[in-house]
């Protein structure tokens, strides 16, 4: 498991439980709380303490056998780091390699290093908090869609992770799989992290939310421009979804919407504002909104939203743009989307 936060250690934790034999590949500063506390797991209203062997040098021996199955769980600004951790463990040079990243692009990355025929892209819709530095907390819901990126079959990956209890679905389409779980994480996220407000204040914002709903319908302009089809997700009916975003008025998709937010989100924030509010160097713009401005270029259209949020917060993360000057000032961001139209 490349990766020890909320993700690697839920994913760790479950294939553990299931009696696989899982190592974290994690930073040197995790290890030791890691290799001493383990993960303590917490689905609903039930909880598992897990021992959890962790590693961080490529020469350790926990890293020694061969592995079958390397699974990529870290930001996406961070897959080149991870790609050149694994290709220095000797055991893992035969793995099928799984990503579950959020995002459009890490599959290619991946797959320009270790070959597409070794690449199964995947889709977590179980929205997994990290509750303090080993434990991480999950409800019952969403699950896990794979789609083999290569030629390689993946069912073998089916009875593994079904194994665990995690509802497991196969998709054909890899990229309309990763395309459909990001309209999940453009919902509110960019335009909160702009704004620095909550969802919550975002959909309640007569300005704000018309921004988010172009990020939106931009996105599922891009996707029908490359001729994806949102396909369903478990816990995520992406087909429905992607039909409101692009037919549904204004005030009837505001109110869907408003409701997906809510329940799907609950009273965590988005993961771009609590990087955006940390003062982080990296985000995931790029990768999530930029994919959409990018794709959306490629095919002569126009992404003005997307690319708008993806400015904002690359100079967020750089230094260049006070986050001041755009706090609690959607008519701000929405004037200078409708100047690049």
């Amino acid at each position: 498991m490349v990766g020890a936060g909320a993700v690697g250690q839920y994913l760790a934790a479950r294939l553990r439980l299931a009696g696989d034999e899982v190592v974290l590949l994690a930073r040197a500063s995790a290890l030791e709380i890691l290799n001493a506390r383990g993960v303590t797991l917490r689905i609903g209203a039930q909880e598992w303490p897990v021992g959890i062997h962790a590693a961080d040098d490529p020469l350790d021996p926990l890293l020694a056998e061969p592995f079958e199955l390397v699974i990529v769980a870290v930001k996406a600004y961070a897959t080149d780091e991870a790609a050149h951790s694994i290709a220095a463990i000797a055991a893992c040079k035969d793995s099928t390699i799984l990503t579950v990243q959020n995002g459009v692009g890490n599959e290619e990355a991946l797959g320009a290093i270790f070959g597409l025929s070794r690449i199964i892209a995947g889709a977590l819709t179980v929205p997994v908090e990290r509750l303090d530095e080993t434990t991480v907390g999950a409800p019952l819901r969403g699950g896990l869609s794979i789609a083999p990126v290569g030629g390689n079959a993946n069912n073998w990956l089916l009875a593994v992770f079904e194994r665990t209890g995690l509802t497991v679905r196969a998709a054909s389409d890899w990229r309309a799989m990763k395309w459909s779980k990001l309209l999940i994480n453009l919902v509110a996220n960019a335009v909160c992290a702009v704004l620095d407000m909550t969802p919550r204040e975002v959909y309640a914002n007569s300005i704000a939310f018309p921004v988010e709903r172009q990020c939106l319908r931009e996105a599922v302009a891009a996707m029908d421009a490359a001729r994806l089809t949102a396909i369903p997700l478990v816990g995520f009916p992406a087909p429905q979804f992607a039909w409101a975003i692009r037919t549904l008025p204004a005030s009837l998709l505001h109110l869907l919407m408003a409701r997906r937010a809510s329940s799907a989100r609950g009273d965590k924030l988005p993961s771009l504002l609590i990087d955006a509010r940390a003062g982080r160097q990296q985000t995931e713009i790029r990768w999530l909104n930029g994919a959409v401005a990018d794709r959306a270029a490629t095919a002569g259209l126009a992404a003005p939203a997307n690319a708008a949020v993806t400015r904002v917060l690359t100079g967020f993360a750089n230094g260049s743009i006070d986050r001041s000057s755009y706090r609690g000032r959607p008519e701000k961001l929405a004037a200078e989307i409708a100047a690049a139209k």
